[in-house]
């Protein structure tokens, strides 16, 4: 999952939401795991 906030003062506002794409998983896990 792929999610973009921002915060609105404590609380944390969603502004979009998606499946990650397999590229943005490797990043991911790549920085992860490095």
């Amino acid at each position: 999952l792929y999610v973009v906030y921002t915060w609105r003062g404590n609380t944390r506002r969603i502004i979009s939401a998606r499946k990650a794409s397999k590229d943005e998983r490797q990043i991911y896990f790549s920085q992860i795991y490095a």
